[in-house]
This record gives structure tokens, C-alpha cells and sequence, in this order.
């Protein structure tokens, strides 16, 4: 996936994804107790984290995953995820183990992202949506 036009910000990043799986080659390779060490974190934290790139552009947050990360899981396309800037009901981070963690709130559900700078890509967001 190409990165977007009209950036305004971006952050190496990892977010928590819900759906994200490994491929069928990477459950192979990791083994039966790689499988159950995986899905007993995916229980746990509600998903799996996944390193990519956050974007912020003059429309929306997106996030992309790296290319390690759409080697490794199924359907990589799907860990793209997009959210239309009028469509974000709130933003807010919280302190967390490594780096601090933005949460971008939907109708829907929220994006939770690890990223070094969580506060001033917030307030980036905030002004975006203000404009």
C-alpha cells in the first residue's frame, strides 16, 4: 500500500488489532506452542499488535502495516485500517509499559497505537478535526 497524499503527520507506530492473524506459513514456522503463546496474548491484551506507520492527513488517521507485518499475517490488506477525521468522537493517551498509547475514539469501536510522541500527534489530530 502507497502512503497517502496530504500528510500532516506520521509516526512509526504499532497498533492493536483485533483481527489480525498470522499466515499460514508463519504458523508453520512458530510451531504448535508459537500458536497457543499467540492466541493466549491475543485473549489477553484484545488483539495483536502490529508494527506499521500512522498517518495523519488533512481527511483522516490511517494506519499501514510494515512489511514484515504483511508477510507474516493473513490478509494483509486487512490490517489497514482508515478513520475519517469526522468520524473520530475522541482522542485521548494513556502512560503504558515502553510507550506511551494513543487511542482514537470512534462510534464504532477505538484505535489503540504505540508510538514515541503520542501527546503532540494527538493534538495534531484535535487540529486537524478543528479545521
Amino acid at each position: 500500500m502507497t502512503p497517502p497524499e496530504n500528510i500532516i503527520a506520521k509516526k512509526l507506530a504499532t497498533a492493536l488489532l483485533k483481527d489480525a492473524e498470522f499466515g499460514e506459513r508463519t504458523s508453520r514456522l512458530v510451531g504448535v506452542s508459537g500458536r497457543l503463546g499467540s492466541k493466549a496474548s491475543k485473549l489477553m491484551m484484545g488483539g495483536h499488535w502490529v508494527g506499521g506507520t500512522l498517518y495523519l492527513t488533512d481527511e483522516c488517521v490511517e494506519f499501514h502495516p510494515n512489511s514484515l507485518n504483511k508477510a507474516v499475517h493473513k490478509d494483509p490488506e486487512s490490517l489497514c485500517v482508515f478513520i475519517p477525521l469526522r468520524g473520530i468522537t475522541g482522542v485521548e493517551t494513556r502512560n503504558s509499559v515502553g510507550s506511551p498509547v494513543l487511542d482514537v475514539h470512534t462510534a464504532i469501536g477505538t484505535l489503540s497505537v504505540r508510538c514515541l510522541g503520542a501527546a503532540g500527534f494527538a493534538r495534531k489530530i484535535e487540529a486537524a478535526r478543528a479545521t
